[in-house]
């Protein structure tokens, strides 16, 4: 026994002497029996810890699982059809469709075209012009002559809607009305005298001296 305990006693003289080599002094409390197999838990431990936090911050990132979110709320819905404006859907568009179904005597399909031609532009005075001839044609002369007189307002130089006026009141039997729209009409352009002698609607004021001084048959 003597001889192993003096063994180890010098071997730790020999492990004392190499510490001192290398700066001597007792190892810190902190590392004091710090072993393999402690580094090896540590290590597992601060592994498991680190991945604990990645799943976590994984979860959170979930869809919905931020109420933030739902303060955002849905995307914004597609326009429906109605509430799209088609490009070069113009007044104009819509007054030539009308024009053409006019002169092949559609009727019926020039007047809505002639709508919606208002309808986009409420000012557009050849669509309220051809929208009152058509309104003659079917006879309703109050709301053609409304379409006239606007028509007038909106550009008091429009010779058509003068003579127009001029026809109603020759329908209507208001034979001085008649002949002072066809003395404006004339006096905006001249070849009314023509339409005005041909044209059946004014058949009640031709033989009047009035309309035949108006027109220039009569000195």
């Amino acid at each position: 026994m003597s001889y192993i305990h003096e063994a180890l006693k010098k071997a730790q003289k020999k492990r004392d002497g190499r510490l001192a080599s290398h700066g001597g002094g007792s190892p810190s409390r902190g590392m004091a029996g710090f072993g393999p197999g402690k580094w090896a838990l540590w290590c597992l431990s601060g592994g498991m810890v680190v991945l604990l936090a990645f799943t976590a911050y994984s979860w959170l990132d979930l869809p919905g699982n931020f109420k933030e979110r739902d303060s955002l709320g849905p995307p914004p819905k597609p326009l429906a059809p109605a509430q799209v404006v088609k490009q070069g859907s113009q007044p104009k568009d819509f007054f030539e469709r009308g024009r053409v179904h006019q002169k092949n005597g559609r009727w019926a399909e020039a007047r809505q075209w002639y709508e919606k031609a208002l309808q986009a532009d409420p000012g557009f005075v050849v669509a309220l012009n051809n929208l009152g001839v058509i309104q003659m044609q079917d006879h309703h002369y109050d709301s053609a002559a409304r379409n006239f007189q606007k028509a007038i307002r909106l550009k008091p130089g429009y010779v058509d809607p003068y003579y127009n006026l001029a026809c109603i009141s020759a329908l209507t039997n208001r034979t001085q009305e008649a002949l002072r729209y066809l003395k404006k009409a004339v006096f905006l352009d001249a070849a009314v005298r023509e339409w005005a002698c041909e044209d059946s609607d004014l058949r009640r004021l031709q033989h009047l001296m009035e309309f035949q001084q108006i027109v220039g048959t009569q000195p």
